[in-house]
């Protein structure tokens, strides 16, 4: 049987089709996204603008028509930050269903964090053992799970993300490094307030943020999710690349080797929010994750006791 899942970001819809075989293992068939930005300007009055509505819409009816189109008996369809603060994201879930689209049920941040972390946990070497700090950046939020052991022990959800940090911040490029400085460390800060602290033996990043910073350094034409996955990247390097895109324009951004171009604008933001994350947790590198919630969602749907 085959069954889709399609997550929808502050910046991305993702779509995500697999299908059990035997020997509890799930085949996954398609894993791609497109760059919407549903939560574009939202930080000026809580709003989704009717423009982000309307392409995001768009993009999930396609999205499902597509997977239709591929033999998937069943359609899971989730939002995520944006859908969860937005005053009208009734209006989008409506405009959505509308379309003929799927019914869409949006994730408390608990939840989020907690399938992102068991879709890492369970995909990557060495997560199993020991105390592990999981973090997953996205468009409206990032995501915070310690495990221990493989159990978890705490998950939890801070306001902030690549998309309303631009919004917020850097709305203009270059940057002042002076400004970037002052926006890494007022979010150490906001991290550690919210929990965030040293002692972890690993520490696992996820998220669109995370692994197109993994594919520059990587120096990728094209992003292979085997090479990324399990990738370990430098608190060096990422401050590296943060210097980088804050003396770049977006069109020089568009340009750098081994970035999307769509995610150009927000790159920077995504930077400070890792480097916040590494310094409130004391950490010197991370693990990249490729892995996140729509595999979890997609593993409990196919079956309880299977792996991808």
């Amino acid at each position: 049987m085959k069954k889709a899942v399609i997550d929808i970001g502050t910046n991305s819809v993702k779509l995500i089709i697999g299908e059990s075989l035997q020997e509890d293992i799930i085949k996954i068939i398609l894993d791609v996204n497109v760059i919407t930005k549903l939560g574009e300007g939202m930080r000026e009055d809580g709003r989704l603008s009717e423009a982000a509505m309307a392409r995001t819409a768009q993009a999930v009816v396609k999205f499902a028509d597509f997977a239709r189109s591929q033999g998937a008996e069943e359609i899971v369809c989730v939002g995520t930050m944006a859908l969860r603060t937005a005053e009208n994201a009734g209006d989008f879930i409506e405009t959505v269903r509308a379309a003929g689209g799927p019914e869409v049920r949006v994730l408390s941040g608990e939840e989020e964090a907690a399938l992102s972390s068991r879709a890492v946990l369970n995909s990557i070497d060495g997560a199993l053992r020991g105390e592990v700090l999981i973090f997953d950046t996205g468009g409206g939020s990032t995501e915070f799970v310690r495990a221990a052991g493989g159990e978890i022990e705490r998950a939890f959800s801070v306001p902030v993300g690549a998309v309303t940090l631009t919004d917020e911040k850097f709305k203009s490029s270059p940057s002042d490094p002076r400004l970037v400085c002052s926006v890494i460390a007022a979010l150490t800060r906001k991290f550690s307030e919210a929990g965030v602290s040293p002692g972890a033996a690993m520490m696992i990043g996820a998220g669109g943020n995370v692994t197109a910073i993994a594919s520059v350094a990587a120096g990728l034409d094209r992003y292979d999710p085997n090479v990324i996955h399990g990738s370990a990247l430098t608190r060096e390097e990422i401050m590296r690349q943060t210097a980088l895109y804050a003396k770049c324009t977006d069109e020089e951004r568009r340009e750098i080797k081994g970035l999307s171009p769509k995610r150009a604008d927000i790159i920077l933001g995504g930077a400070c929010i890792i480097l916040a994350a590494m310094e409130a947790a004391g950490a010197k590198e991370i693990v990249v994750s490729d892995r996140s919630l729509r595999h979890e969602l997609l593993r409990k749907e196919l079956s309880t006791d299977t792996k991808i």
